[in-house]
């Protein structure tokens, strides 16, 4: 087995989210974490597909506007 597959398999079985996870709680209850200056960030996260658009603008009048020339 490859390095890359061994690494795949880690991955979808949660190894580094649990690994993290615990990480954080040593480190929390050492109190080694200033949570004041953390920050919370969802960039990673990918955005619906369809998402809607800007909306369209909406006529205000009841009758369209007479055209100049």
């Amino acid at each position: 087995m490859t390095c890359w597959r061994r690494l795949r398999r880690w991955t979808d079985a949660g190894v580094f989210d649990r690994l993290h996870r615990l990480l954080l709680a040593e480190v929390n209850a050492a109190g080694r974490i200033d949570w004041s200056r953390a920050i919370v960030d969802g960039g990673h996260i990918p955005a619906k597909k369809g998402a809607r658009g800007p909306a369209r603008p909406r006529s205000t009048g009841v009758n369209q506007a007479a055209s100049i020339m």
